[in-house]
Order: C-alpha cells, then structure tokens, then sequence
C-alpha cells in the first residue's frame, strides 16, 4: 500500500478577513475490494450463476501450489464460450481519480503448447455504458515453446499466435505473477498502464494503451471500473490470488477537483454566511466544555 500528500482547502478568519490556506494531510491507497479466496469466492461469476467456466476454492498447497498470500487461492477454468468474470465491488460511472486493478496469477513455462488465456479489465463510460476493455493475453507459444505475456484492446477469445511479434515479455520460470492495470488522468486523457509484476513486486513489463475519445472531465466520457474477466482460458486449471480494487480513499473534493467540478462546500459553510463578529469570544471558549 503506497500514500502520499495531498492539500485540501482551509479556511482561516483572521480579523474581518477570510482566506485559504493549503494544509499537508497524509492520505493512501488502499482496497476497495479485496477477494483472496480465504473463505469463498464471493464476487467472481461462473457456470453457477448462468455465466461460464468455473471458479473453485483450493487450499495451500494443491497441485504443489502455494498461495500467493494466506491459506487459499482459486482455481478458474473456461468452457467452450468464455470465463469466469467479477464485478468487483459494483460498476463505477464517475471517475473517482486514479484506481489500479489486480490479480495474482500463477503461470508455468511447462504449459502445453497452444493454451494460454486472455484477462481484462475494462472501464465503465459516464453513461454507464462499457468503455474500453484492456487486455493481457498469455499463450505458450506452438512455434517456439515460450510462454509470452502481451497486451491490447481487443480478444479474439482464443490464444494469439503472434505475441512473439508485438512489445511482450517470456515467463522464464514457473512462479505468482501480478497483473496490474493503473488507470490515470494523462493530461485529461485516460491512459492504462498494464503491468506484470514477479513475486519481489518488479516490474518486468509494462504496456500503455490510451484513446484520445477516452476523455476525463466533468463532461467526459470516461467513468470508473467496470468488469475483470478471464474471456478465454483453456489451461487445464488456472490458479488465482488476491483479486483487489485499490483506489485513493483520502477525500472526495479531490475526486471533484480532478474531474473539473468544483464543490460547494466551502462557499455554503455555515460560518461563512453571516458577517464575521468582531466581539466574537470564540476563540477563548475554542476547546473548553461545561
């Protein structure tokens, strides 16, 4: 979990005079969503609820596998139509700043040739509408035996034979790895940072997509999260971790501020519609209880 400083407004009357001042207080990141498999896996779609593929809860150490964190993990599975899907913890149509999806995936060079699966996450429009898919694909590769990770927006829902030929990364060694995907604000423009991570949380490969038509504003197109879902897997069991949705929960001006809406707090402040009283006492009294 990372945090950082943000300034939110203060107001001060000092005499007659009101004015604002920037304050330094310590706000995070931290999950929204939070589904590590420790007790169900609450949150995730499949064949038992009229959707596709399965997602099943195993202990630490089935298969020779270790979770990635606590005492469990899942194991998802596709059919012939698609796979498992979340909705986190609901769909968002408001930007609400800066937010990073991600899971932990298990994969293994020894795969069979020809299997992989693709994993998206997408954004959610102002209108409520589905946005943009943002997608890692993972195929071991026919042609030469590698495990390649890539990125795009689109799925064919089959494993891509050509991710030798496109900005990719080989999975050297059987392991937990975490895909992440960062959506920022680049200059009123939503851009997607797909990142994979190792289990020491290096960045081993990083790809961004960004629309022009993805615009962030008070009258933009661009809302919050939508879906994550697996729309393809033919491993014969994937193992997955820690599904999170992280997002900055230190202050919701900031959200407004970010998006061009100013708020109206400040203005509408109790003790900023009458005129300030210069006999006041409260000052003295600031702190005190009878």
């Amino acid at each position: 979990m990372k945090q950082f400083l943000f300034t939110p407004l203060v107001v001060a009357l000092v005499g007659a005079a009101v004015f604002a001042v920037s304050q330094p207080v310590l706000a995070s990141v931290a999950p929204v969503w939070n589904q590590g498999f420790e007790d169900s896996t609450a949150g995730w779609q499949d064949s038992s609820d009229g959707w596709y593929g399965t997602i099943t809860r195993v202990s630490s150490g089935t298969d020779g596998i270790v979770a990635s964190q606590g005492d469990s993990f899942a194991i998802v599975e596709g059919d012939s139509n698609s796979g498992p899907f979340s909705r986190f913890d609901g769909y968002r149509n408001v930007w609400p700043g800066e937010w990073t999806a991600e899971v932990d995936i298990y994969l293994d060079p020894t795969w069979d040739a020809g299997t992989g699966f693709d994993y998206s996450v997408a954004s959610t429009g102002t209108d409520g509408n589905h946005q943009r898919d943002y997608i890692f694909h993972v195929t071991k590769d026919t042609s030469n035996g590698s495990l390649f990770v890539a990125a795009s927006n689109n799925s064919n829902f089959a494993p891509r034979e050509d991710l030798e030929s496109v900005d990719h990364f080989v999975i050297p060694q059987a392991g937990w790895y975490t895909f992440q995907h960062v959506f920022r604000n680049q200059g009123g423009v939503l851009a997607v940072d797909l990142k994979l991570l190792d289990e020491e949380e290096t960045v081993l490969f990083t790809k961004t997509l960004s629309s022009p038509l993805d615009t962030i504003s008070n009258t933009g197109e661009v809302g919050g999260n939508r879906y994550s879902w697996f729309t393809f897997i033919n491993v014969d069991g994937l193992p997955i971790d820690e599904h999170q949705l992280l997002m900055d929960v230190a202050d919701k001006n900031d959200v407004l501020l970010e998006s061009g809406v100013m708020g109206k707090g400040v203005q509408n402040a109790p003790g900023l519609q009458k005129p300030f009283n210069p006999k006041s006492q409260a000052g003295q009294h600031a702190g005190k209880k009878n």
